[in-house]
């Protein structure tokens, strides 16, 4: 019992500790973003203008697009899954952490700085309604792959494998569950984020 409630605690302070490095990342994007020098500020404006006017009239509706984007997500979660397996899985997810918070305080300044509050929606619109599924899906799996790798090495102190049927099982089903919302959130952001966004543009006139 003692040494359960020992793992739970190392394990709450884990997941402490990355909460609170998305949150400095976060900052510290918004803080890159808004030192920007004036040329690449103005190159993020070229681009915001081009896609606001060339996107409502774009044609995005097809199976290729969503094989590509189903490719590239599900890479991302085979990546992650796998990587439970090796004793540095935790570094990993602490170094994702960092980057998802860097993207998203830079991306929103950017939107900020380039159109103001309607830039900084735009920015959100782009996210709505995969992201609804994405944003659980990574934070379901960083926990889990963190567990997962704390059983397999950490646990024991040792770098040696430690794994046994029902471990495996309970994490590949981790997997399959990942797997299914990814792509519940490929058909959204293929076919309903585009209308969405064309239609926030045509709304506010951007």
């Amino acid at each position: 019992m003692t040494k359960l409630l020992r793992n739970y605690k190392k394990s709450v302070s884990i997941f402490k500790i990355q909460f609170i490095l998305f949150i400095v990342a976060i900052v510290i994007g918004s803080i890159f973003a808004n030192n920007l020098s004036s040329n690449k500020i103005d190159e993020y404006k070229l681009l915001s203008n081009y896609f606001i006017t060339k996107f409502p009239n774009s044609n995005y509706l097809n199976i290729d697009l969503f094989k590509f984007i189903l490719w590239k997500r599900v890479k991302l979660i085979l990546g992650v899954w796998i990587l439970g397996f090796t004793f540095f899985e935790i570094m990993i997810n602490f170094l994702l952490v960092i980057y998802f918070g860097f993207s998203i305080g830079f991306l929103f300044s950017v939107g900020l700085i380039t159109k103001g509050f309607k830039g900084y929606m735009m920015y959100l619109m782009l996210l709505i309604p995969q992201y609804l599924f994405y944003i659980p899906i990574i934070i379901y799996l960083i926990i889990k792959s963190t567990k997962f790798c704390t059983n397999l090495y950490h646990n024991n102190k040792s770098k040696r494998f430690n794994i046994n049927k029902q471990m495996f099982v309970e994490y590949f089903f981790v997997l399959i569950i990942c797997i299914i919302f990814t792509i519940i959130g490929c058909i959204m952001e293929t076919y309903i984020n585009p209308q969405l966004v064309k239609w926030y543009i045509s709304v506010i006139n951007m």
